[in-house]
């Protein structure tokens, strides 16, 4: 997930340049059907880095209306997403939620991944927000 517009330019980088490797001519020493694997796998990759830039653009116009909360992994970067849809630095969601800014980094740059659940839920209450609706559905399973 992008979570800063200095990181939005290193994607559109990285994007510039995979497109430009995928114009290199094929290397007559290298099997063809690794040289196909690996230019689908840039494309894959150039699609999946779109999608973040889209999803990142879309909370910052879009403000809170463009958090979406489909699935655990998206509660969690719920933090991060409150964040940039608010126009925030992470010292001003550091001081609003009154956790560590490095904390909030770290936090950050692990998805929420490995964060204690009563600090979690500190940083969900400090946000000035409220939940209008939660779907609970039940995903098909071969139990």
């Amino acid at each position: 997930m992008i979570t800063s517009d200095r990181q939005l330019n290193v994607t559109k980088k990285k994007i510039d340049d995979l497109k430009k490797s995928l114009s290199v001519p094929a290397n007559k020493d290298v099997n063809p059907i690794l040289q196909k694997a690996a230019k689908v796998q840039v494309q894959f990759l150039v699609e999946e880095l779109n999608e973040q830039i889209k999803e990142y653009e879309e909370l910052k116009s879009l403000g809170l209306k463009g958090i979406k909360i489909l699935s655990p992994e998206d509660l969690f970067l719920l933090p991060i997403k409150y964040r940039i849809a608010k126009h925030l630095s992470q010292e001003a969601f550091s001081d609003l939620v009154g956790v560590a800014l490095r904390q909030i980094t770290r936090y950050e740059a692990e998805g929420y991944e490995n964060i204690q659940g009563d600090t979690f839920k500190k940083i969900l209450s400090k946000l000035p927000i409220s939940v209008s609706h939660v779907e609970i559905q039940e995903k098909n399973s071969a139990v």
